[in-house]
């Protein structure tokens, strides 16, 4: 990133910060940036840097990296002159670059999928995935700000949106048919050797019989992915509430679902579903990732037969590109997306533990569009890095600490379907010790849009 933060930028991380602290003019009149700005009253100085970014040349202070060191400073965090404050290195862009997400939006990198791939990431190349960074560089600068205004006689308060750690509890609603037609089909071929099992010989012929008895008898028992009412009461039991993403039949058997919204099952779903005080949002088709007329579409199908406001969305696949979705979603009237984590990796894909806006990089502006950032996906843990379920749970328990640390959101994305005993076993006593550690750390359950409500009102 070349050149000095513009005034949007570097209003976006001082607005964030004061998500943290009460930032009273006085002491917002005290900032000045760089070496040559001059103030008569007792400063705050932030030194900057111009420079792009190498990564060769990060300096780490406490085992956390600044992104943009300033050249001939001390390799400290700041220090005091008399009465002014100076903070070293560029902490305001290093928080921005992480943030915003400018890497993702520099580099235009994909997969097969058309995701920003996790080993182009910064917090991959730094190894600092499991680390909110930017919440790091916010604390530090906040005990500067704190030091400063008792040295000054300043008011200064720390008056955080969110006192205490939350949970956001999720379910990205893909699979609705365990014994379906193509559910069925893949069975007999996973049977036939023309797609790999995932069970045992035996298992596979008796999971591949049991299916079609199913299908050939629909009313013949309950559904294993039809998990709404079971996923609810452990939600419940535990006072929290989950956010149910509803994904609709859009083409391509095996891109998106295979229902419709307006499906009686699915209108008297949403109708319980909000009754009991979980949210009903919008898992965005691959296609809508990309397409204002398709997300327009999808999303007014949703709020057609939804009894209250659809104002979220996670993207299928996570399927999120920089520069073009946040804009669609924005103009869909959307308040938050809850897509912003790595498939390949669990942790803090922008630094960060807490929500924040979207920024604009094309038209240089902060978003009318909040990030609720994606903690941990099972799927992550279990596909793509092959976790046991003591490396999974190790895996939680160290993200939930560093979340608590700043009483932040832990975001956990479950799916509906993923409770088969028979591929993990054990795997649903393990999603429930999750609820419970979430519950054991003091957490409070939120849905996306009371988060999302949260953070706006704190605006106002």
């Amino acid at each position: 990133m070349k050149g000095w933060l513009t005034a949007s930028q570097k209003q976006y991380i001082l607005e964030h910060l004061g998500h943290h602290a009460s930032l009273h003019q006085e002491i917002t009149n005290s900032f000045c940036f760089g070496t040559d700005s001059v103030v008569e009253r007792p400063s705050i100085r932030f030194q900057t840097s111009a420079d792009p970014l190498h990564l060769n040349k990060v300096l780490w202070i406490d085992k956390l990296p600044v992104l943009y060191p300033v050249a001939n400073q001390p390799g400290t965090w700041y220090t005091f002159r008399d009465k002014n404050l100076i903070f070293h290195h560029d902490l305001l862009k290093s928080a921005f670059h992480l943030l915003s997400g400018y890497e993702e939006f520099r580099n235009q990198a994909s997969d097969q999928f058309g995701r920003f791939p996790y080993k182009e990431s910064i917090p991959f190349k730094l190894g600092i995935i499991e680390k909110p960074v930017v919440n790091y560089y916010f604390e530090i600068i906040l005990k500067g700000l704190e030091e400063f205004a008792l040295k000054n006689g300043i008011p200064f308060q720390r008056n955080p949106v969110f006192k205490q750690p939350v949970f956001m509890v999720s379910h990205d609603i893909d699979r609705t048919l365990g014994y379906g037609f193509f559910e069925t089909g893949f069975k007999f071929k996973q049977l036939l050797g023309l797609s790999e099992p995932t069970l045992s010989r035996k298992e596979t012929i008796k999971d591949a019989f049991i299916s079609l008895f199913h299908f050939l008898n629909p009313f013949s028992g309950k559904d294993p992915y039809w998990t709404f009412e079971t996923l609810m009461k452990w939600e419940e039991d535990r006072d929290f509430r989950g956010t149910y993403y509803f994904l609709e039949k859009e083409g391509g058997r095996n891109e998106n679902s295979r229902y419709r919204f307006h499906e009686k099952r699915f209108v008297k779903l949403f109708q319980e579903l909000s009754e009991r005080g979980h949210e009903v949002g919008i898992h965005g088709t691959l296609k809508s990732a990309l397409s204002q007329d398709v997300m327009d579409r999808t999303v007014g199908n949703l709020r057609q037969v939804s009894p209250e406001p659809v104002v979220g969305i996670r993207q299928h696949y996570l399927k999120f590109t920089p520069g073009t979705t946040g804009q669609i979603q924005e103009k869909a009237g959307l308040k938050y997306d809850a897509s912003l984590g790595f498939a390949e990796h669990d942790g803090f894909r922008h630094s960060y533990c807490w929500p924040y806006s979207l920024f604009d990089f094309k038209d240089d502006r902060t978003m009318d569009l909040w990030e609720i950032p994606l903690t941990v996906m099972e799927g992550t843990h279990f596909y793509y890095r092959k976790l046991d379920l003591a490396s999974s749970r190790a895996s939680i328990e160290g993200l939930v600490e560093e979340v608590c640390k700043f009483n932040g959101v832990f975001s956990l994305l479950w799916h509906n379907h993923f409770f088969d005993e028979r591929e993990i076993p054990g795997i649903t006593e393990h999603y429930t010790r999750i609820l419970d550690l979430c519950k054991k750390k003091g957490m409070k359950g939120l849905t996306g849009s009371a988060i999302q409500g949260k953070m706006a009102a704190s605006q106002d």
